[in-house]
Order: structure tokens, then C-alpha cells, then sequence
């Protein structure tokens, strides 16, 4: 069975695939910043693409067969998003050496907000003032979760951690633009396939001798990039995008638990509140353009 051939969505199926997929993205990016202190990011970044392509090859071919494998739509927005895909994760791995982890993963979540404000001009969809009172309130959690600490400088990690979420919106309105005219699944395939193509030319230089601890968890990175990515994609196949989009944030959670379980850190009380702001003002927002979609699908009368 193809993908295409996908039953009714559902607004609750999908939900499950949504909840491991986020988490175990959340996983690969506590591995990530474990090798972060012992290896380049680019070789990091080159090793998880490559490997996912490796990985999503048998994938894709069979549920959307060789020849739409094999071409991509819109060849030149796909470079553009790849090369945005593999500077943000780059920005993410030197963010993580610096920042406490789940405050790195928490300040990924400016990019709903960077959307939304961005939409009236890139995707000509219309403002809407509570839509814009949520994206304030996503701000203040952010500038709570990224404030100066007590000697009044900013943790050297987070622009890097911003600039990352800045181009996840640059990716997502790329998304939105391409529309229904290419699979999510073969847009992060060729997404995959443009960052690895990117990097192999520069594999010499990159490259720095690995033990094989180090190996098994490049390998570990690259395998669950490829989990996380199928399980998000197929849940927002089988679920409306509206439906699952508050749940997102459970990426956040997950980034909490993995800090004070991998790392034995866990963010202070303001960053608490921050990231329960952003959460707060991001299920609004959600609930607002769900509404709004929800509203296009009545029938005309």
C-alpha cells in the first residue's frame, strides 16, 4: 500500500505517530549534543543526512516508487530548503554546547510564531488581531526562556538556537508554498539528499578519526532521523495538520525529561514559565487557524 492510498484522515490516528516521532526527534538532538563537544557539527550534520538518505532509500522506493524517487518538483526551492536544513541543524548542535537542552529545543518553538507573522506577505493569508496577540505571547515566553543571565550576557548558544528556529519558518512557509503539489515524505527525502550532496564535496576536510562509540552514535543519529521524520509524516497524513498542530509542542516535554535524564539538567524557574507561555500562546494560535481552516471547508450557501 502507497501512501496515496492513505485511509480518511483522522484527527486522532495520527496523534500517537506525532507523540513518538516528536520524542524521538527529541532524542537525536540530546545525542547530537553529546557529540557536539567531542566532533565538528558540520561532520555531525553530514553523517545524519547522508545516513537517512541511506536509510530512506527503500523507503521511499517502495511507497512512492523509483520515478517520483528519482524527480523532484520545484528542484530549485528544494536546494534552497536543504541548505536552510543543514545551516539550522548546524546552528542547533553549536547551540546545544552552551545552553541547557531543553531551553535549546524550547527556543526552536519562535518558529510558529515567525510563520504566522510572515504569512499576510509570503502565503497572502489574512491577519487576524487574536492571531497576533498569540504571536506576542509566544515572544515573552521566548525572551523569558532566552533573557540575559545574572551578569547580564545572553548564553552564547542562543542566537544560534533563534537563528535555527528562524530557518525551521523559512523551511515551513517553503513547505506551505509548495502546497499540495509535492509529498511531505519526498520533500524531506530530496530535502535530505541536497544536504548530503552539499556536504560530501567537503567530507575530507571535515572528517576527524572516530572511535566506535562515536560511529554507533552517528549511526544512532542517522537512524532516528529517519524514524522521526516517517512517524511525523505519515501521522500528518493520516491526521489533519490543524488538529495536530497544538500537540507539537510535546517536543518540549520530551526535551524537559531527556535534559534531566541524559544531562541531569533542568531549566529555572523563569524558563519555566516561558516555556509555559510560548506553549499557552502556541495552542491559541493553532486553535485560531484550525478554526479558520475549519470555516473554508462549510459549504458555500
Amino acid at each position: 500500500m502507497t501512501q496515496d492510498s492513505t485511509p480518511a484522515a483522522s484527527p486522532k490516528s495520527g496523534l500517537p505517530l506525532l507523540i513518538v516521532g516528536l520524542s524521538t526527534a527529541a532524542m537525536s538532538g540530546a545525542v547530537m549534543k553529546g557529540l557536539a563537544e567531542e566532533l565538528p557539527a558540520a561532520l555531525i550534520v553530514w553523517v545524519r543526512f547522508t545516513g537517512f538518505v541511506l536509510l530512506m532509500v527503500p523507503v521511499v522506493w517502495w511507497r512512492k516508487g523509483r520515478a517520483r524517487m528519482l524527480s523532484p518538483v520545484m528542484p530549485l526551492m528544494q536546494v534552497v530548503r536543504g541548505a536552510m536544513m543543514a545551516v539550522g541543524v548546524m546552528c542547533f548542535i553549536v547551540a546545544t554546547r552552551t545552553l541547557d537542552f531543553a531551553e535549546a529545543i524550547t527556543l526552536l518553538y519562535i518558529y510558529p510564531f515567525i510563520i504566522t507573522l510572515l504569512a499576510p506577505f509570503f502565503l497572502k493569508e489574512p491577519p487576524r488581531l487574536l492571531t497576533f496577540l498569540g504571536v506576542a505571547g509566544g515572544f515573552v515566553g521566548v525572551l523569558l526562556v532566552a533573557r540575559p543571565s545574572g551578569d547580564g550576557l545572553m548564553a552564547a548558544g542562543t542566537p544560534f538556537a533563534l537563528a535555527c528556529g528562524v530557518l525551521i519558518a523559512g523551511q515551513m512557509l517553503l513547505n506551505r508554498r509548495l502546497g499540495g503539489t509535492v509529498d511531505p515524505l519526498l520533500t524531506s527525502f530530496w530535502g535530505a539528499c541536497v544536504v548530503a550532496a552539499m556536504l560530501t564535496p567537503f567530507a575530507p576536510w571535515i572528517w576527524e578519526a572516530i572511535d566506535a562509540g562515536q560511529a554507533a552514535r552517528l549511526a544512532l543519529i542517522a537512524a532516528m532521523a529517519a524514524v522521526s521524520q516517517t512517524f511525523v509524516t505519515i501521522a500528518f497524513a493520516r491526521s489533519p495538520a490543524a488538529e495536530l498542530a497544538p500537540f507539537t509542542y510535546v517536543e518540549i516535554v520530551a526535551g524537559v525529561a531527556i535534559g534531566f535524564a541524559v544531562f541531569g539538567t533542568l531549566p529555572d524557574a523563569l524558563s519555566f514559565v516561558g516555556m509555559g507561555i510560548i506553549v499557552a500562546s502556541g495552542v491559541m494560535v493553532a486553535r485560531i487557524q484550525r478554526g479558520r481552516i475549519t470555516a473554508r471547508r462549510q459549504p458555500k450557501i
